[in-house]
């Protein structure tokens, strides 16, 4: 057992993590916890050692107040805690609150992870910041509707397949290389959802799906077998605000929400909601489609609502007095 394990190990049995997993776990209503005295990586073992416990939380999102600690929190998290799932949730631009150049690898987190926190109930770990909060994700309800699954054995239609992919702006191409692209080539269809970080092949035999798997778009060598997959379109792009939440709404009920400043964030939500209308009132028709897309109808996170979505979840406040906190935020006790 490495050094980190050993002292992870020690965090689990301290007093104080024990009392925190029994809040969580006996909690008749959302609770609300202060860990005052923490700084640094002491925060990443204290939150490591807690979601290791069995029954403490099915998810954790960790809000930090900028993108770059965010970063860190999540490799602190990754290292300590190697066969959990630890997801970094970003924003989808090159850089925070500037919404003038998308990120597509960024943006292919943010679907990766709706779709598998509304598919998946097992334990995990979300880390994230204000901007990324910013935007909202689509319904669970709406992106179950929309997904299209590929089953090994199944018949396939090759033209209704694509009518499907382009309709969810998916673009027609020789070769794949990033998420939004698919090709056919005879009986072989390669596509690369949104929702997944590699590219899929598909082989038909007549309109049977007769083999499915995962390959490197750079040296075209297969990666995994797969018995089915399942293609997600563009979450930013392809739905209306109407169709959208704020991530918060989309977490599972018994989420356990780790917030280092929560006025910080509510501050940092409002600047990005004045710098997103500024931007929204100067888009042209000349700008990418995309952006064009995503600002439309501006389906993105009020400041003001915060308080609203967090507050059917357990809260762990890091920073600030309670008493403080209690009397800014009063709708959340």
């Amino acid at each position: 057992m490495s050094n980190l394990q050993h002292l992870l190990q020690a965090y689990r049995k301290h007093p104080a993590v024990e009392k925190i997993v029994q809040n969580l776990e006996n909690q008749s209503t959302p609770i609300r916890l202060h860990l005052a005295g923490l700084t640094g990586a002491q925060e990443s073992f204290v939150l490591a050692a807690t979601a290791q416990q069995r029954n403490a939380a099915t998810t954790h999102l960790f809000i930090a107040n900028g993108k770059e600690e965010a970063a860190y929190r999540h490799n602190d998290l990754e290292g300590l805690l190697p066969d959990h799932a630890v997801f970094f949730f970003p924003d989808s631009f090159k850089r925070p609150a500037f919404f003038d150049d998308l990120h597509p690898t960024q943006m292919l987190q943010r679907s990766e992870l709706v779709s598998k926190i509304t598919t998946d109930s097992s334990h995990s770990i979300i880390v994230t910041y204000p901007e990324a909060l910013f935007e909202k994700v689509v319904k669970p309800e709406i992106l179950q509707q929309t997904r299209i699954e590929i089953k090994q054995g199944e018949k396939l239609d090759v033209d209704f397949v694509m009518q499907v992919l382009i309709e969810y702006g998916f673009e027609r191409t020789d070769f794949v290389y990033e998420p939004g692209q698919f090709s056919i080539r005879g009986g072989i269809i390669d596509l690369f959802s949104y929702g997944n970080e590699l590219p899929y092949r598909i082989e038909l035999f007549d309109d049977e799906v007769e083999k499915v798997r995962t390959f490197d778009p750079l040296t075209q060598l297969s990666r995994q077998n797969l018995s089915r997959v399942t293609i997600v379109p563009n979450l930013n792009t392809r739905f209306r605000q109407d169709q959208k939440v704020s991530l918060f709404q989309v977490l599972p009920a018994h989420t356990v929400i780790w917030i280092r400043d929560l006025q910080f964030i509510i501050d940092r939500l409002q600047y990005c909601f004045d710098r997103a209308e500024q931007f929204a009132s100067k888009l042209t028709a000349l700008d990418a489609a995309e952006l064009r897309e995503i600002f439309r109808d501006r389906a993105f996170l009020y400041p003001g609502d915060v308080t609203e979505d967090i507050a059917e979840h357990a809260l762990v406040f890091l920073e600030g007095k309670m008493e403080a906190i209690r009397k800014e935020f009063p709708g959340l006790f």
